[in-house]
């Protein structure tokens, strides 16, 4: 127990023997009645002051020690607390961070429970859960670190994910990769390559491969030549003018031609000297060719082979593969050795340099991600019963029962007990000769008056989202399985035994909502689905020799349809009224006008039930076609393949052909809101008014987007004429992490500017961890005083960016910012900026090239 002055006796009493002996001073008093003690003495003759003053001392000690064990408490209490928290709580602790995504915080807090109670399945299941989730997210963030050039922390969120997950296999390889880095960083020395292992000797064997051979002229001057001359002495001229070494087949026989060349390429004068003469050439050395006829035995005993291994990254299945293989094998030679291999995903090709490069090209044109599709499928049944049950109904019959006599009952009593005995008389004729009212007993049946309202309103939605695809089956099944029997059988007949009976099989059918659908995405962002749905519902059962059947209720819709991007389509809609009014009341007097509602029961009831089927496809992958993919080739004659390169080729080939031209598109809807705004459509009883031509059905369109403005003429761009470096876009985010809830700026900077009059740019970025709150110009496209307009619309992580100088203006150059977007910190994490689409238009409306970038965005 703690001492405390001011409870103690001695700070609130006086001493013994003073003047004020006997009474009590409140808290704090004593200390203003020092000089009492100092000339008092007890009954032993020592001093009360020296008392005093010892119960001083250790009132200050006690008082300055009142903090620290008051801490010791609180720590002893919260640890003990901690302590006895149950592995229940630990494991709720854990849902609640898993849900705020913070997944170490969660795997902490799963550890713990499963330390409580580690014979619990339900807090292992949720620790080994959580133990993958979390090592994942470790060795994301490390990969992000790794991209931005942090190898440390990188290897710091590797290494911790290892610990979490001791068979995360992805962190390892991270791991050795960043080891096999710095160790190369670290081995340059001819000392530390004489240690290197059996396996490093291999490899670097391997590497040390030589690829096909190249040119390397001296000179790369255009050539001008005139002259009629023998073929080699030809072919000598333009060797000496670009440093090269020519040799001649020993079975060549040269001939005199006419070659006349002005400003052309090497590679360009070889290949019109070849075809004029009927020869080819082939490279032996950098700075040496060898020259011989051209014909198929000649090219089959000369050219160089290499051998190239491709791999290939969207087959999904062997098929695809296969295809792929296919189409190279068609269209090269067929002595071209292909062979797949479907264990690596990977093809292996021997055949000419020209042809293996025409391969690479045929294989980054065909092996292309599939697009994928996301089919919002919404299935609405409303069920609506109304029931009026109102009147009065009399008594509706009444039952007369002839008896012979009325009924006679005698008693008799003892002195204890009493008992009574009922007779019923049977007819005699004496009885038919004297009937009166008394041998007929009435029976009545008794009146109802009926007052019920009764109003049923149902809705049963399926609002289901599928993905598939290009191409591929996606099936869902939502509901039950109920038995059916199929048949029946003796057993014992085949068996002998007539004991077995009857046996009856059965097979299970698909209540429910079932989907099949097979998507085919197009180029130009339509989306042809053929699906089938089908609503069974089990009605009622009937009875079949003994067996209790089920009778399904079907409702199907089976078609193939075309749809563009998040278009609506109303597959069927049902509306099925039933009507029905039965009236029971006393005939004539039930039928007059006005007492018919006295002498009658009406019953109304008014049933309807309304089936809407709704699906909206949108495209989450589409699968991009640049002007590389579809522009034509020069691959040589029909005798060999030899590829002409051309050095003017720019980057404006990587300008996708099928991009997203941008343009008002209303609110994209779902298709539970476009069923909900259906069902309302078709319960109107007036005549529908005819809607706008980009009306979507559940969509909320502001009046800005009832009205869209018309798009300007930058949408319609020019071909491109502009050559030098291309545009360059960055992100420039903030260097430091950004607490929840907080506000941040990231700007967008335009470098290598020539002329630019509009840009047009999408910028990709987590929604669940940001919010963007507002887009800013920069100061880059009005830098000359000219108004800018920009405009901005995001969509669920997409935010689509417009910013275009007024008409008839010249255009800017140089480097500056483009635009600022501020956001607000949602969540922790790391989300990655990412401008997934850049482009920029210069004062004549003709495209300039150019490139984007990403960055990432840490929130703690």
């Amino acid at each position: 127990m703690l001492y405390s002055p001011e409870r103690s006796s001695l700070a609130g009493t006086a001493p013994t023997g003073s003047a004020e002996a006997g009474k009590i001073f409140p808290a704090g008093v004593i200390s203003g009645k020092r000089h009492i003690l100092h000339g008092v003495k007890d009954e032993n003759g020592s001093s009360m002051g020296r008392v005093y003053k010892s119960i001083s001392k250790l009132s200050n000690s006690l008082r300055r020690a009142l903090p620290a064990l008051l801490l010791c408490g609180i720590a002893s209490f919260s640890a003990a607390t901690a302590h006895a928290q149950s592995a229940s709580t630990w494991d709720k602790r854990g849902q609640d961070a898993e849900a705020r995504q913070d997944f170490d915080t969660a795997y902490e807090d799963y550890h713990k429970a499963v330390l409580k109670k580690p014979k619990d399945l339900r807090f292992t299941e949720h620790f080994e859960k959580m133990r993958y989730q979390a090592s994942v997210a470790h060795v994301d963030r490390g990969r992000v670190l790794r991209q931005s050039g942090d190898p440390q922390g990188a290897m710091a969120q590797f290494t911790r994910a290892l610990q979490i997950d001791s068979g995360n296999q992805a962190a390892q390889q991270e791991i050795d990769g960043i080891q096999r880095q710095q160790q190369s960083d670290r081995d340059n020395t001819p000392q530390a390559k004489e240690q290197m292992s059996r396996q490093n000797e291999t490899l670097s064997t391997i590497g040390s491969i030589a690829g096909p051979v190249e040119l390397k002229p001296v000179s790369n001057d255009p050539i001008t030549l005139h002259m009629v001359e023998d073929v080699k002495v030809i072919y000598e001229a333009i060797g000496k003018a670009a440093g090269l070494n020519v040799l001649f087949d020993p079975d060549y026989s040269s001939k005199r031609i006419p070659v006349d060349l002005t400003n052309v390429t090497l590679s360009d004068a070889l290949r019109i000297v070849g075809t004029i003469s009927g020869t080819f050439y082939k490279a032996i050395t950098p700075n040496t060719i060898f020259v011989a006829t051209n014909s198929r035995t000649k090219r089959t005993d000369l050219d160089e082979q290499a051998v190239q291994t491709f791999y290939l990254t969207n087959a999904s299945q062997q098929n695809d593969a296969n295809e792929v293989v296919i189409a190279i094998r068609n269209l090269l030679d067929p002595s071209v050795k292909i062979y797949l291999v479907p264990s690596q995903n990977a093809i292996v090709m021997r055949a000419t340099p020209d042809q293996l490069l025409l391969a690479q090209k045929l294989l980054n044109d065909l092996d292309r991600a599939r697009p994928e599709v996301v089919v919002d499928v919404a299935v609405l049944e409303v069920n609506k019963n109304v029931e009026h049950n109102l009147g009065i109904t009399l008594p509706q019959s009444i039952t007369l029962t002839p008896q012979a006599n009325p009924t006679t009952t005698t008693s008799g009593s003892t002195s204890t007990t009493t008992s009574g005995t009922t007779t019923t008389s049977n007819f005699t004729l004496n009885t038919l000769a004297h009937l009166n009212a008394n041998n007929f007993a009435v029976t009545i049946s008794g009146g109802t008056l009926n007052a019920l309202l009764s109003d049923a309103d149902t809705r049963v939605l399926q609002n289901p989202s599928l993905r598939a695809t290009d191409g591929q089956r996606a099936t869902m099944k939502i509901g039950e399985k109920i038995p059916v029997a199929t048949g029946s059988y003796n057993a014992g007949v085949s068996t002998g035994v007539a004991s077995i009976g009857v046996q009856t099989q059965f097979t299970y059918l698909d209540i429910g909502v079932n989907i099949d659908m097979t998507p085919t995405v197009h180029y130009d962002r339509e989306v042809t689905l053929k699906m089938k749905i089908e609503v069974l519902s089990q009605i009622t059962t009937v009875n079949i020799s003994g067996v209790n059947e089920p009778v399904i209720g079907q409702r199907t819709s089976e078609q193939v349809i075309t749809l563009k991007d998040g278009e609506p389509s109303l597959l069927a809609g049902i509306i099925t009224k039933n009507d029905a009014l039965n009236i029971n009341g006393t005939p004539g007097v039930g039928e007059l006008p006005f007492l018919k509602y006295f002498f009658t029961s009406r019953d109304k009831i008014n049933d309807k039930t309304e089936i809407v089927f709704i699906i909206i496809p949108h495209i989450v992958r589409e699968s991009i076609l640049t002007r590389a993919n579809v522009r034509a080739i020069d691959t040589g004659t029909g005798q060999s393949i030899e590829l002409r390169r051309d050095a003017s080729m720019n980057d404006s080939d990587s300008e996708p052909v099928n991009s997203i031209k941008p343009h008002n598109s209303p609110t994209p809807t779902s298709a539970a809101n476009a069923a909900s705004a259906m069902v309302q459509q078709l319960s109107q009883q007036a005549a529908p008014t005819p809607p706008p031509a980009n009306y979507v059905p559940g969509a909320q369109t502001t009046p800005a987007e009832s009205t869209p403005a018309p798009a300007p003429a930058a949408q319609t761009p020019a071909t491109s004429t502009v050559g030098g470096p291309p545009i360059s876009f960055t992100v420039v985010p903030p260097e430091s992490s950004q607490p929840v809830g907080s506000t941040f700026q990231v700007a967008v900077m335009l470098g290598n500017g020539h002329d630019v009059s509009s840009v047009p740019l999408q910028l990709q970025f987590n929604p669940a961890l940001l919010q963007l709150v507002n887009v800013d110009a920069g100061d880059f496209l009005g830098k000359d005083g000219q108004a800018v307009s920009l405009v901005h619309r995001e969509d669920k992580g997409l935010v689509a960016i417009s910013s275009i100088r007024p008409p008839n203006t010249a255009g800017v150059s140089g480097t500056g910012s483009l635009c600022t977007l501020t956001f607000k910190a949602i969540a922790p994490g790391d989300s990655t900026l990412t401008l997934v689409k850049v482009g920029a238009l210069n004062s004549a409306q003709a495209n300039l090239p150019a490139v984007g970038s990403q960055a990432t965005v840490h929130v703690k």
